[in-house]
């Protein structure tokens, strides 16, 4: 067998270790000079952690946090309905909708359905409004529509 890691000492040493495991690595300890020096260091610093005085605070920590949650009362914000919250974001994007359709009403003059098919297609135009023709074919197509 060879030497077990770091953790499988300290398992061996909490008396944790599965009982299958526990007679090879007995065995392997009584031969291995190295597992049984850094089994001893492990128990000497286990027996340290133990001897460490446990401190004392003076007063009870537990009992001053309760008296200070206890006195402190808890203020709810109050609940205001859904319409309360997200009215003036509703108005404001109705207003922003009524105005684009109004503008857009007085650019095209006045309705959309009294303006001819083609001069809404002139905005696709190749050669724009003031332009010079690259080629014949170009302005008398735009001219035909």
């Amino acid at each position: 067998m060879h030497c077990p890691q770091h953790n499988k000492l300290s398992t061996y040493l909490d008396h944790a270790m599965v009982p299958q495991e526990h007679a090879p690595f007995t065995i392997h300890l009584q031969s291995c000079p190295l597992c049984q020096f850094q089994l001893a260091t492990l128990a000497a610093l286990q027996q340290n952690l133990r001897d460490l005085p446990s401190p004392v605070l003076g007063f009870d920590l537990a009992a001053r946090m309760q008296d200070s949650l206890r006195s402190r009362t808890v203020q709810r914000q109050p609940t205001r309905p859904f319409w309360f919250a997200w009215g003036p974001t509703g108005l404001a994007a109705a207003a922003a909708l009524t105005c684009g359709v109004w503008l857009g009403a007085l650019l095209t003059g006045g309705t959309v359905a009294s303006a001819p098919p083609a001069a809404m297609v002139r905005v696709f135009d190749p050669v724009p409004p003031g332009g010079l023709c690259a080629a014949p074919e170009l302005c008398r197509l735009s001219r035909g529509m």
